[in-house]
């Protein structure tokens, strides 16, 4: 992390302004539901037309912002990510200038091309995914919350209650993911310094007739990836289909404790609709959120392979 925030402090004013924009567009997604309570509870109730024409009015103004937040915040934040891809990978070359030829071997060449390459593009990734899908759960969790406890305290704990299981179902996954995907940076390595060896000792190999011992082993790398990629695979696909799950069912939830809540007196029919979208939205970014987690100790992985040959 403090590699990270090494390479961001030149641009704390950009990653504010960016930050500011993705919290316009979480702020508008959630207004948008409690307007359309509006439109349900009283201008359908009353029959009043200006009334809806007026609240629809006011819902797409806050979709026009809402949508401009989220243009400027996603430009900003390519931008952002450009410039520390850039920085980190100027540092990492002017630094293997330094190197003398046993430090260079060290890391090996393979080695050097994935961490200049490949890891720093995953850095990247993960800066872009975590302004986008980590940085705003907080204040969607918050807001949502909030507003569903302004409609009913009973349905403000069960949206605390949902957004608490997703969480933990995070954290389960997030430590299974982190040894996956540090053993898919090494065999990547493996599978660069294997490629190039076979590049390069190409002559030798025909000339000892070691075509079919090289095809052997070339085979063995790859298919370590690719059984440790299906791995990462199963485990999103795990994710997802818990997700849906648990989506449907605090759907489910809402619309029976809703209903009953809305006989007694205490809510209207339109506070379902807008907690349904509050959940809705929680959830999607609490999932979104986990995906990005989910590739974080893959990064922090690369990170970590940056700061050995910066600190070497």
């Amino acid at each position: 992390m403090k590699l990270i925030l090494h390479f961001l402090k030149p641009y704390r004013w950009l990653c504010v302004f960016t930050i500011l924009a993705m919290l316009l567009d979480v702020a508008g997604g959630l207004l948008v539901p409690r307007l359309t309570a509006d439109m349900i509870n009283i201008g359908v109730e009353s029959g009043s037309l200006d009334y809806m024409i007026r609240k629809g009015i006011a819902m797409l103004a806050v979709t026009v912002f809402s949508g401009a937040g989220a243009l400027l915040g996603s430009w900003l934040c390519a931008d952002l990510s450009a410039k520390i891809g850039e920085d980190m990978r100027n540092a990492v070359y002017e630094k293997s200038l330094t190197f003398s030829a046993h430090d260079f071997e060290q890391f090996g060449t393979g080695s050097m091309i994935t961490r200049t390459l490949n890891d720093i593009n995953i850095i990247q990734q993960s800066v872009v995914w975590c302004i986008q899908m980590v940085l705003p759960v907080p204040a969607v969790c918050i807001m949502g919350v909030g507003m569903a406890f302004a409609i009913d305290t009973v349905m403000g704990f069960l949206l605390i209650g949902v957004t608490a299981l997703i969480i933990v179902l995070a954290l389960l996954v997030t430590r299974k993911a982190s040894e996956i995907f540090g053993r898919l940076q090494r065999l990547l390595d493996r599978m660069n310094v294997v490629l190039r060896e076979n590049l390069t000792g190409v002559r030798v190999i025909r000339a000892f007739n070691k075509e079919k011992d090289e095809e052997r082993r070339m085979r063995k790398t790859f298919e370590d990836y690719a059984e440790t990629a299906v791995s990462a695979n199963l485990l999103f696909a795990g994710l997802e289909s818990t997700a849906f799950f648990v989506i449907n069912i605090a759907i489910v939830a809402i619309l029976w404790i809703g209903g009953n809540r809305i006989g007694a007196g205490f809510m209207e029919i339109g506070d379902i609709t807008a907690l349904t979208e509050y959940s809705i939205l929680i959830l999607f970014y609490i999932i979104m959120a986990q995906m990005v987690i989910i590739l974080l100790p893959r990064a922090r992985v690369c990170i970590g392979r940056i700061r050995e040959v910066l600190e070497k």
